[in-house]
């Protein structure tokens, strides 16, 4: 495989890592074609373990998104009470666990 052919790869599955945030864009389909592109020129033992393994958790993937809760609270039927409290609360723990996990890395691998 050429390195114009692991940029390739490499470039369509930063676009498809990127595709999950974005609504609309086919994101872990596009990742699963650069793994298959790569498995597929790269034909070892190794390749085709990872893309079976890919093609396992796209499919797991696929059959467990029904059973999700909604995205959005109001769409869950969360009442508008509990949304009022629940977005300070999130935007807390998220800056809670950036502060803890610096420390925690700091201290472990520092």
């Amino acid at each position: 495989m050429s390195v114009w052919q692991l940029f390739g790869v490499g470039l369509v599955m930063l676009l498809g890592l990127l595709g999950v945030l974005a609504p609309g864009v086919p994101g872990p389909a596009m990742v699963w074609a650069a793994v298959a592109w790569w498995a597929l020129t790269d034909t070892s033992p190794l390749a085709w373990g990872v893309l079976a393994g890919a093609t396992a958790v796209l499919l797991l993937n696929r059959a467990l998104r029904p059973l999700l809760p909604a995205r959005r609270p109001a769409a869950s039927g969360a009442p508008q009470r509990m949304r009022a409290v629940g977005t300070p609360e999130r935007v807390e723990l998220y800056a809670c666990l950036l502060v803890v996990g610096a420390w925690l890395g700091a201290l472990l691998w520092g």
